[in-house]
């Protein structure tokens, strides 16, 4: 998963350039807004890349061996790159080089077999991604994200706008610099990550947890197993950490300017008589999983279910 969270950088790095080549020329005219339906075999669990500048991106998953590609073409776009190779389908939405703006783009509807593997790209398009059970990349540089399904492993974010994930997928990342972040699911190991936004985590298992905002709050629900590693870190807003009375954990919890509410009934301290922080350590059910929460501005709230 590490391996993809630096993916949508050099993406924006990459469309950085492509705009600015963008802008040189004049207007292009192409024909007017047309529909395209193309339809290629594929392989059950192949891979599936989707590529667009502006527009929306829908991928649904179904029980044929083929892709399937419905939808709308702007009058920008210059046409559709539709290609198998093996296990590998391309679809990518082009556009004219030479174009001083690029105001109407594609809306798409991709079918792709279930067991596919997915990665989606846009620039200024919402994505939705649902019922394909292979591993997913979903990005938007300023458009939401949305993904339903998984069962391996889910990395959505966007630069400009909310992702929400709903998932069985065993590793599940999340990632907004400016919108609200949700993540839902069964058992995982769950990375979320915002700039300025909140952020929403429940699960019924946690295997690991590693959640941080700059300006946000955060609501995590669920249990965790033993061997557990989560890291809570807010700069600027309130955590909200609702788990089982029974949960096994070791809890350790700082707040720099901001409040430690406990339900399991051991209260913080000051750290110190010429600050207003505060300190709590306790262990639950006998020890086990390591939970770790910082603010250095907001409270912190530790709820039973």
């Amino acid at each position: 998963m590490e391996q993809n969270r630096n993916r949508i950088i050099t993406f924006v790095g990459v469309l950085a350039i492509s705009a600015s080549l963008l802008t040189i020329g004049t207007p292009a005219v192409w024909a007017a807004e047309r529909d395209y339906d193309e339809t290629r075999d594929a392989k059950a669990n192949g891979v599936v890349y989707v590529e667009n500048i502006t527009g929306s991106i829908e991928v649904q998953g179904w029980e044929k061996n083929q892709v399937h590609v419905s939808g709308t073409l702007g009058n920008d776009v210059k046409e559709v790159e539709f290609k198998t190779s093996g296990k590998k389908t391309r679809i990518e939405v082009v556009y004219p080089r030479k174009i001083r703006n690029i105001d109407e783009g594609a809306d798409l509807v991709i079918m792709v077999p279930r067991g596919s593997r997915v990665e989606v790209e846009c620039v200024s398009a919402p994505v939705t991604v649902s019922a394909v059970e292979g591993r997913i990349y979903a990005s938007s540089i300023s458009g939401d994200v949305t993904v339903e399904g998984g069962e391996d492993e889910v990395q959505a974010e966007t630069i400009s706008g909310n992702v929400e994930v709903r998932s069985e997928a065993t590793k599940i990342a999340v990632e907004s610099i400016s919108g609200r972040v949700s993540a839902k699911g069964d058992r995982a190991a769950v990375e979320a990550s915002v700039v300025n936004g909140r952020v929403d985590l429940e699960f019924d298992v946690f295997t690991d947890c590693s959640l941080e905002t700059v300006n946000g709050s955060a609501h995590v629900t669920g249990d965790f197993t033993e061997s557990a590693d989560c890291d809570i870190d807010i700069h600027s807003g309130n955590v909200i950490l609702t788990v089982p009375a029974d949960l096994k954990a070791d809890f350790e919890v700082n707040t720099f300017s901001g409040g430690i509410d406990n339900a399991f009934g051991k209260r913080a301290r000051k750290t110190s008589k010429y600050t207003p922080g505060r300190e709590l350590e306790f262990s639950t059910g006998g020890g086990g999983a390591q939970i770790r929460i910082n603010t250095f501005s907001g409270s912190v709230e530790i709820r039973k279910m």
